[in-house]
């Protein structure tokens, strides 16, 4: 492969990574995934190297683990404030037809919306609902917290990849 191919496989996936960091400041775009996505196809299209696989294996745990951070962070949050398992998942429904209808700001409020309401019903104390919903937030807020970090870790392995590559 010439090298000016090999500068735009590394510019556009590198792009790729970007957008995938911007998936988890924005919902709508794939995150994690993305990043990871990047990476494979860098080692196919670009090379290995010598510490590529290693690196890649790095980014690939970072990758699993930031994919089962988001809904276990968030499910701990909840639990904490209160939530029953069904509240969360009523919550992480909704969640998904909000994200649907409306972007991300339907992904929260529905999600707020799903556990506050199946919490109102199930215990009939709109203030116990309240806490359980509020848990979900700041379960969900340190998710975002952790994905970030993890995402940025998987792209600066990748720029390490990119010097001793």
């Amino acid at each position: 492969m010439s090298a000016w191919m090999e500068i735009l496989f590394t510019v556009l996936l590198g792009l790729g990574m970007l957008i995938g960091l911007v998936g988890v400041v924005i919902p709508v775009l794939p995150d994690i995934i993305l990043i990871w996505l990047s990476a494979l196809l860098y080692g196919l299209l670009v090379g290995w190297g010598d510490k590529g696989p290693w690196l890649f294996a790095g980014i690939s745990v970072l990758g699993v683990v930031g994919l089962l951070a988001e809904g276990w962070v968030s499910g701990v949050g909840a639990r904490k404030g209160g939530a029953s398992m069904l509240s969360i998942l009523a919550g992480l429904g909704l969640g998904l037809v909000g994200l649907l209808a409306a972007g991300p700001l339907g992904l929260v409020v529905g999600m707020l919306l799903g556990t506050w309401l199946v919490e109102y019903l199930r215990e009939g104390d709109p203030v116990r609902a309240l806490r359980a919903t509020v848990g979900l937030g700041v379960g969900y807020g340190a998710s975002f917290v952790v994905k970030l970090a993890l995402g940025l870790l998987m792209a600066v392995l990748w720029v390490v990849w990119l010097i001793v590559g």
